[in-house]
């Protein structure tokens, strides 16, 4: 089998052994299936890095550094990408404050709760670095040495997009029509597959895999920015400061972005 038909099958090998260890479950929220599919997550993460090993040593003879699984410029691969998220959400955090909701991210109890909940230690901690490794780590590595970082960055993020419509089935589980379910899963693909490529390119940039882990973590925990909500503030002061904090933020991200500012070193 070649590298490139590998590396677009090992995204699909993930979304398989996930549901594999899962099969039965009703609930994809439910802390036993959340057990499961670490489960599944993790030996798709040992499989996909050893097949990827094996054919990436044709090009390169260190595979792991090549696929950004190392520790050197570690602080580097931690602060660039939480500072490049923070700024991209700098208005969500400024609505936080203005709404008086800030406050959570410093109350240790919120901390507790949250490392005490299944369901956010899937979406914020486990599921970031078992779908990054696979679909980035591994996948758009691979794939980057047969097509090349521009056609992967575009190719690459598809299967990891289209593996959220998989949840269809999740939805209808939980009693919402299909029509509803296809629906919200077209517009999760949209946007996944945006962030696919942003993450991709943070991939095969900086050839380190703790970039778009922290980012992705970032973006699971904020989701979607709230810049529609803006006009729903009744005081004008509030909305100008909005605008502002959004577009100074997003202004700093694609300068950080552009120049690679705080980059870590390949």
């Amino acid at each position: 089998m070649g590298a490139g038909l590998v590396s677009a099958c090992l995204p699909v090998s993930y979304v398989l052994l996930v549901h594999l260890f899962d099969r039965g479950g009703t609930d994809r929220n439910d802390s036993i299936s959340i057990k499961r599919r670490f489960k599944g997550a993790l030996l798709s993460n040992v499989f996909s890095i050893a097949v990827t090993a094996y054919y990436l040593l044709v090009y390169t003879t260190t595979p792991f550094h090549e696929m950004g699984l190392r520790l050197d410029h570690w602080k580097e691969a931690l602060i660039y990408p939480f500072i490049l998220m923070n700024a991209f959400y700098l208005g969500q955090f400024v609505m936080m404050h203005i709404d008086k909701t800030l406050w959570h991210y410093f109350d240790y109890y919120e901390w507790k709760m949250c490392f005490n909940n299944w369901v956010w230690r899937r979406d914020i901690i486990v599921g970031p670095i078992t779908e990054e490794i696979v679909f980035r780590a591994c996948s758009s590595t691979l794939m980057a040495h047969v097509w090349g970082p521009s056609v992967t960055c575009l190719l690459n993020p598809i299967p990891f997009a289209a593996s959220h419509f998989h949840h269809i089935w999740d939805d209808q589980r939980r009693g919402h029509s299909l029509a509803h379910s296809i629906l919200q899963r077209g517009f999760q693909f949209c946007y996944t597959y945006l962030f696919g490529v942003f993450a991709t390119y943070l991939q095969l940039t900086t050839r380190h895999a703790l970039v778009p882990i922290v980012a992705h973590a970032i973006c699971n925990a904020q989701g979607l920015p709230l810049w529609l909500e803006i006009a729903n503030y009744p005081k004008r002061r509030d909305r100008l400061t909005l605008y502002s904090a959004y577009s100074a933020g997003f202004a700093v991200f694609v300068y950080l972005l552009y120049t690679k500012h705080g980059m870590p070193a390949r």
